[in-house]
């Protein structure tokens, strides 16, 4: 895009001025009037492409040469007094005419001498004063179309030089690309992931958005659904630890696997109590424990069980000895992650829980999020095992075992399709 300031004494000076170098496409960006001078001072801009042909540097008119047949300049324009019979113009308005927001046709150009035309400002001593207020909002709207314009060309450009120089030119790379990092994917891997797929489609041909699942799901480890007899449920606060609990004694039930529950969440108010009343919906053997002795009896208790899911609290995950009342037990992890938590949320949490004892992922809130870019840089960057989904409130009916292909459908889905014309 090329930017140009012009001055000149009045307005409709300096819009002509702008018409013969940049042509109608040409957008107003700034208007201002120099206090001291009364000078007008304008910038346009206009895209390179709408440029008229041969366009360059303007230069000076040149005087015609007395007894020249060529026609004399027009003593407006030259600034020469006129021989004949003067006629008296009216004042021409020197105030920002109205445009309209957005416009990179030469809609803004026109929108001024629309205004100069029909005469929708007056003019008094020494400044100029605009009647309509919506004016000046239309050319506020104008100006930061414009800047939004130039913000988006240099956006573009910088996302062309982030990939190898063999696939700047591709279109529908570049689409890809933006679209990933739209998901809150890191910019370095969204980067490798879309030359990868540029590559084995170059090798094995297809559609590009194809060869990137194929390209990422191999990345997404996912568990069998195999599951340990001890399994304590970390997580964040508001990860839902309680409610995952309660949907994976479903689907083990389901299952046909005697369940059983422990509860270490003695802090929060209520919580407990809540467990108890979904314990004996569901016929679910619950136990309250605060040291390991409690815990040790629970577990004697529960002996007949196929599984124990134990739920813990936020300071569980916290702490620099995470459950240490299960140590011994042979009890393994299961860590609880919201979708809309934020790139650097997901791998502390992630960062606190790992460790030999942890068993896997459940990923929570995936109802509530479109941006799972976060989660593919975690487990591709950190690599922990996907466990299960929950993908709304019900108990059982939004919760199952991960899978690959699923979550890359959450993760893509009809956005990126979208956005490469699918």
């Amino acid at each position: 895009m090329r930017i140009k300031r012009f001055t000149a004494a009045k307005l409709p000076e300096v819009i002509e001025r702008i018409k013969e170098e940049f042509g109608l496409a040409a957008v107003i960006l700034s208007q201002r009037e120099d206090p001291d001078t009364g000078r007008v001072e304008v910038t346009a801009g206009v895209r390179e492409e709408d440029l008229p042909p041969g366009t360059g540097t303007i230069a000076p008119k040149t005087p015609q040469p007395l007894g020249s047949s060529a026609p004399m300049a027009n003593p407006l324009e030259s600034g020469l007094p006129p021989s004949g019979p003067q006629v008296a113009s009216p004042p021409a308005p020197t105030a920002k005419p109205p445009v309209k927001a957005g416009s990179s046709s030469g809609l803004g150009l026109k929108a001024y001498q629309k205004a100069l035309t029909e005469g929708q400002k007056s003019v008094s001593p020494g400044k100029t004063k605009v009647k309509d207020e919506d004016l000046a909002r239309e050319l506020k709207e104008t100006i930061m179309g414009g800047v939004n314009e130039i913000k988006e060309l240099i956006l573009d450009l910088a996302h062309r030089q982030s990939l190898a120089e063999k696939w700047r030119d591709r279109g529908d790379l570049l689409s890809l690309y933006r679209h990933l990092l739209a998901t809150d994917l890191e910019p370095e891997l969204a980067r490798d992931l879309v030359e990868k797929a540029a590559e084995s489609q170059a090798a094995w041909g297809g559609d590009l958005l194809e060869q990137l699942r194929r390209t990422v799901q191999p990345l997404i480890k996912c568990r069998e659904m195999t599951l340990p007899r001890i399994l304590a449920i970390l997580g964040p606060s508001g990860s839902g630890k309680t409610t995952i609990l309660l949907k994976l004694a479903a689907l083990a039930q389901k299952r046909g696997l005697k369940t059983a529950a422990i509860t270490l969440d003695t802090l929060k108010l209520g919580a407990a109590g809540q467990l108890a009343q979904y314990a004996r919906i569901m016929g679910l053997g619950l136990r309250a424990c605060q040291s390991r002795a409690e815990f040790n009896e629970a577990r004697e208790i529960f002996e007949e069980t196929d599984l124990i899911l134990v739920d813990t609290s936020t300071r569980d995950l916290k702490g620099a000895k995470k459950l240490d009342l299960l140590e011994g037990s042979g009890a393994m992890t299961l860590l609880a992650l919201p979708a809309n938590l934020k790139t650097g949320d997901l791998l502390e949490a992630s960062q606190k829980a790992a460790g030999p004892d942890l068993w896997g992922v459940a990923l929570s809130k995936l109802d509530e999020t479109k941006t799972l870019g976060g989660l593919v840089s975690l487990i591709i960057r950190a690599g922990p095992s996907l466990a299960f989904f929950s993908t709304g409130p019900g108990v059982a009916e939004d919760f199952g075992p991960a899978k690959a292909d699923k979550f890359l459908d959450l993760w893509l889905g009809p956005t990126i399709e979208e956005g490469l014309g699918k």
